[in-house]
């Protein structure tokens, strides 16, 4: 059994499962100037799911959703919006058992695609939209994901570092994980240090980390590496944009080719 994951920059990650299931977090794409994948590339997608509504983490959901069977889990304003904005009718399981493909979910609530289990839990930051011109926030989440068994996998969106983190490592026990590490843009806010998100990292527990959420034309992933070696040295990292990863319970290879998503 290997689960692949690929790393598409933002905070965007692909997770196919061993029998070529297809979960997209995130889907920060068309605005995304570190891919060249398009909304097109994974119209193919069984699930996704959405931390937050910002530009770089709703990013092509809607598009996406109108151009594939996918079924979505995101906190409720994300839901609203995207029901909202879709050109296709998109129902919740709750109203329509048969057909519903949009779960809205909230910090404690568990859904099951298969044997992929999703965990809904807090992040520390904001979620804006807007109705009518008029700001509405929600609340942002992270998420573990249960791939499949042997793989569970943490997704901490937009976070800053806050000890509920020490708890998903008790309940669940991520082995592989993502983490915010700096920016995507000039002078927008971070949510976290370099030293933090090593401190993140090693709270939750996970062998193997991807670092994500940075420009890559400064010295913000260097400066996470360094600190990482220091605060969570037994953790193994697998930087870089484009790249995938086959990931066995207990190894981690990286895939000749990733940009052939």
């Amino acid at each position: 059994m290997s689960t692949k994951f690929t790393y598409v920059g933002g905070m965007c990650m692909l997770i196919q499962r061993s029998d070529g299931y297809k979960i997209l977090v995130d889907p920060y794409l068309r605005k995304n100037k570190d891919t060249n994948k398009t909304p097109e590339d994974f119209y193919d997608v069984d699930l996704i799911l959405v931390t937050h509504h910002a530009g770089d983490h709703y990013g092509d959901v809607v598009e996406i959703m109108e151009h594939s069977n996918a079924k979505l889990v995101a906190p409720s304003d994300v839901a609203y919006f995207v029901k909202k904005e879709c050109q296709v009718p998109l129902t919740s399981p709750k109203d329509d058992p048969e057909n519903g493909r949009v779960y809205a979910s909230a910090y404690g609530d568990t859904r099951c695609f298969g044997v992929t289990k999703t965990h809904c839990a807090q992040a520390i930051h904001l979620s804006r939209g807007k109705v009518n011109d008029v700001p509405v926030y929600g609340l942002p989440a992270s998420f573990v994901i249960e791939v499949e068994p042997g793989v569970t996998y943490f997704h901490p969106g937009d976070t800053a570092l806050h000890e509920g983190l020490n708890l998903l490592h008790e309940l669940y026990h991520p082995n592989i994980m993502a983490i915010g590490v700096s920016n995507i843009k000039p002078h927008a806010s971070r949510e976290m240090s370099a030293r933090e998100a090593a401190i993140a990292c090693s709270w939750i527990g996970a062998d193997y980390i991807i670092p994500t959420h940075y420009m890559p034309d400064t010295d913000d992933l260097d400066e996470f590496l360094q600190n990482i070696k220091y605060i969570y040295p037994r953790a193994q990292v697998f930087p870089g944009i484009g790249k995938s990863y086959l990931f066995h319970p207990g190894t981690v290879e990286e895939l000749e080719g990733a940009e052939n998503i």
